[in-house]
């Protein structure tokens, strides 16, 4: 497939937001993580939001992870559903030992117009797992 977006997000906290050249439509989207941060292969996501065509958020009521490479389940909870939960401190991490890249697909329960991507790294000092160089898929 060919990515709608690819580049290296800032290092540090907060919100950054991905900009398509042009809104896609498809179900799926899909997060590649080519490298981190602070250079080794755990990843890590807060948070994403999707934007539609007119640039607003779209609801993330009916999305559900249709799958993860990798996701750390045996030192807590850090499933990628948690990149959609509404709630901040809590993250997608993929397992200690998996390689990169990292693959996260979220199916948007119908087909969308996705015009952009927001992304929120953890909170912690540091932003532990950012993502530094990324591509986006939106699929059928």
């Amino acid at each position: 497939a060919t990515p709608v977006a690819k580049g290296t997000f800032t290092a540090g906290n907060g919100w950054q937001m991905v900009k398509f050249d042009a809104p896609q439509k498809g179900r799926y989207v899909a997060i590649e993580a080519l490298s981190t941060q602070n250079g080794k292969d755990e990843v890590a996501i807060a948070e994403i939001y999707l934007r539609d065509a007119n640039g607003q958020r779209l609801s993330r009521e009916p999305w559900t992870v249709k799958y993860a490479d990798s996701e750390e389940i045996r030192r807590g909870n850090y499933t990628a559903d948690k990149t959609y939960d509404l709630q901040e401190s809590t993250y997608w991490r993929t397992g200690k030992g998996a390689k990169l890249p990292h693959l996260m697909v979220i199916d948007l329960g119908s087909e969308q117009t996705v015009s952009g991507l927001d992304y929120l790294p953890r909170a912690e000092e540091g932003a532990p797992g950012s993502i530094k160089d990324y591509r986006l898929f939106v699929l059928p």
